[in-house]
């Protein structure tokens, strides 16, 4: 039954059916390869976009601080840590939301607007509510001192202090 449709759609009189199949199949590619921007997923507001950045930067340069730090152990020699993070930085912004109700069919609409504040010099921030550090998970340092037994009890001991990470979160590695 299957070989006899098949056939069928490849008959000379069944050329216009192939065509719409085919503009059918073409439209199904181009909707899902461009999806986000016909149906318009989520959009990152400025603001959004410079908190990840800013955020992203305060870990890097926790991992090089930290590094900084280990790398003075003695026999450590050069150290390179990464950081890993069950949650990251987060911040609650205060919102005024306004609710208006539609008198012609009773829907409402809600809009929610940032609360700014103004800082010194005449700029404008979103007030903050509260704002919740980042928490690390584990911790991963290789070091060219990683072999020895005595420096890999320190960079370990060390990493347990500056990060409250418990020893099981913990990798201490040697550098090739």
């Amino acid at each position: 039954m299957q070989k006899n449709l098949w056939k069928g759609l490849f008959r000379p009189e069944n050329k216009k059916l192939r065509s719409n199949i085919f503009l059918a199949l073409l439209a199904g590619v181009l909707l899902l390869a461009m999806g986000k921007s016909f149906f318009g997923g989520e959009k990152e507001t400025p603001a959004q976009a410079e908190t990840q950045t800013a955020s992203d930067v305060a870990e890097r340069e926790t991992e090089t601080r930290m590094a900084e730090i280990l790398s003075k152990v003695r026999g450590a020699g050069a150290v390179d840590v990464m950081l890993t993070y069950c949650r990251t930085e987060e911040r609650t912004i205060a919102q005024d939301e306004v609710r208006e109700e539609s008198e012609r069919d009773g829907k409402f609409r809600v809009e929610q607007k940032a609360v700014l504040t103004e800082e010194k010099g005449g700029n404008t921030a979103p007030f903050i509510l509260s704002e919740n550090a980042p928490v690390i998970e584990g911790v991963v340092i290789v070091a060219e001192g990683g072999g020895d037994a005595t420096v890999q009890a320190a960079l370990h001991q060390a990493a347990e202090a500056l990060c409250n990470v418990p020893a099981h979160k913990i990798a201490v590695l040697q550098m090739k």
